[in-house]
């Protein structure tokens, strides 16, 4: 078992083999891309992960994802309670109706 410094979460297997291995052995291909998982990832791009999953941030968007991410907390601080769990009624109950679900 393993934790990632921050995480409140331990992993419970190791990481996977991706390009790191190569890149160790050959010290040349450090800066080209590599793909983990099926997704490519680059020199420079921003990897976050936690309990729910990983995201690749292009470098190329860094800066857009991050305006949209203060934006959307932004939005999520001025929701009241009641008001999320109004909206969140309103999603669930649309799923469930779309999938076929009466009741």
């Amino acid at each position: 078992m393993f934790r990632v410094a921050g995480s409140r979460s331990p992993g419970r297997s190791a990481p996977p083999l991706c390009g790191h291995r190569r890149a160790d052995r050959n010290p040349g291909h450090r800066r080209e891309a590599n793909r983990c998982g099926g997704v490519t990832v680059a020199s420079g791009d921003v990897v976050v992960a936690d309990e729910d999953g990983v995201v690749i941030v292009p470098a190329a968007r860094g800066a857009e994802i991050l305006a949209d991410a203060r934006a959307k907390l932004a939005q999520e601080a001025a929701e009241t309670l009641d008001a999320w769990e109004t909206a969140h009624r309103a999603k669930v109950e649309a799923a469930l109706h779309a999938g076929g679900f009466t009741g």
